[in-house]
């Protein structure tokens, strides 16, 4: 058994083909196919049924994959961490934070782990909705820390603590703020969104009025100073407005079958077959 011969097993497996593996690792398919053969004839057993049009797994190959692809992972992230030894350089970090992030508590966690790797090059950047777990696939970001925004079989994630939203507007945007408002008199409004960041299988915002009027921005900042003009009405993690809250600049409203009001968790996130870094892994813990 050898490194090639597992990784053209698993992608056939993720696949479904021995063409498209082929393909993907720039192999002609005899080969693949020889490659697979020869592990079924390492081990004697059939890994894959062949019978049908697509190649489908056995319940041995079931088993094998699983552990293949943690083999194959640890590999690749010995051979990463060869690389780095071998370069001598700082390590680098990236790391793409929802705006609702910027909580007290994660930022000091942040602040902690760059003073223990006094060397660390930090790239954070923000992302909203799809942009979010976009960031990952692409492999444009090492780890996220955002809410459940389609998280799924694909990703790693741990709940590393939770905001509180709330649904604000200037004091004088409606004249009744005590009862809970009926969506009729938030429909015709401007409902401040920050928008989709992802640039290709965009998500529609959660937590709309339906045929109500929206306004989008790109961070909170702008979404508060909108509010304040009392130009439209918002969800807001509460942290952010609490000053203006209290002052008296904004109010919270409640409003009819509308979740005006809820505790959002938050996730530290990451691509579960990625090869991760040894500073990933450092920060993965140190949150975890």
């Amino acid at each position: 058994m050898n490194h090639e011969q597992l990784r053209a097993f698993v992608s056939v497996a993720k696949l479904g083909s021995f063409r498209a593996a082929a393909q993907h690792l720039n192999k002609t398919q005899p080969t693949l196919s020889a490659s697979v053969k020869s592990l079924e004839q390492y081990f004697s057993i059939t890994l894959f049924n062949r019978t049908s049009y697509r190649p489908t797994l056995t319940a041995e190959g079931e088993r094998f994959l699983v552990k293949a692809k943690s083999l194959l992972k640890q590999a690749n992230e010995l051979e990463l961490l060869g690389h780095e030894l071998a370069q001598g350089a700082d390590p680098e970090l990236a790391l793409t934070l929802s705006p609702m992030c910027y909580l007290p508590p994660l930022v000091s966690k942040i602040e902690a782990f760059s003073k223990h790797y006094s060397k660390l090059q930090l790239n954070l950047d923000t992302g909203h909705l799809s942009g979010i777990l976009e960031a990952l696939l692409k492999q444009q970001s090492d780890l996220a820390l955002a809410p459940n925004i389609g998280l799924d079989g694909r990703f790693d994630f741990v709940e590393v603590g939770k905001v509180h939203m709330i649904t604000a507007a200037a004091p004088h945007l409606f004249e009744q703020h005590e009862q809970v408002l009926k969506q009729s008199m938030l429909r015709n409004k401007p409902h401040i969104l920050l928008a989709d960041s992802g640039s290709e299988a965009r998500s529609d915002n959660i937590n709309v009025i339906a045929g109500g009027q929206r306004w989008y921005v790109n961070d909170y900042h702008l979404k508060k100073e909108l509010l304040l003009a009392g130009l439209g009405w918002a969800r807001m993690p509460e942290h952010i407005v609490q000053q203006e809250l209290e002052q008296g600049l904004l109010v919270s409203l409640k409003v009819e079958q509308f979740a005006y009001s809820s505790q959002v968790p938050i996730y530290l996130i990451k691509l579960r077959e990625r090869a991760d870094k040894e500073i990933v892994r450092a920060f993965w813990q140190q949150f975890s």
